[in-house]
């Protein structure tokens, strides 16, 4: 396990115990909006890496926009600063992330796209 994945299991432990303690729902409501942001940024960096193995101008593009090498940590750093860039308006966050198309974006920054 990843420390991602245990940073989305412990949220996901905490949100259990404030249900099981029937917490005040707007306390629940923000730690479920701020899993599902979690959850979504983490599929989201391995579904780019997984586009890496595929198109090795990926980790290139990675490297020249100052990320590092190419690696999980690296990938969902740009992942997540690209999340954040994105314009949502009263969207979803954790819906538009699922939507993006990050290797598209790596590749686009990096001006291998146009």
């Amino acid at each position: 396990m990843d420390e991602y994945e245990l940073e989305i299991s412990a949220l996901q432990r905490t949100l259990d115990r404030l249900r099981a303690e029937e917490a005040d729902q707007k306390v629940i409501d923000e730690y479920e909006v701020e899993l599902r942001i979690l959850r979504a940024l983490y599929d989201a960096a391995n579904r780019t890496v997984l586009a890496g193995d595929r198109d090795p101008r990926l980790a290139g593009a990675l490297e020249r926009l100052g990320f590092g090498g190419w690696g999980l940590a690296t990938v969902y750093s740009f992942v997540y600063e690209a999340a954040m860039d994105a314009e949502i308006g009263d969207r979803d966050l954790a819906g538009v992330i699922g939507e993006m198309d990050f290797a598209a974006s790596l590749l686009l920054a990096a001006g291998e796209l146009s």
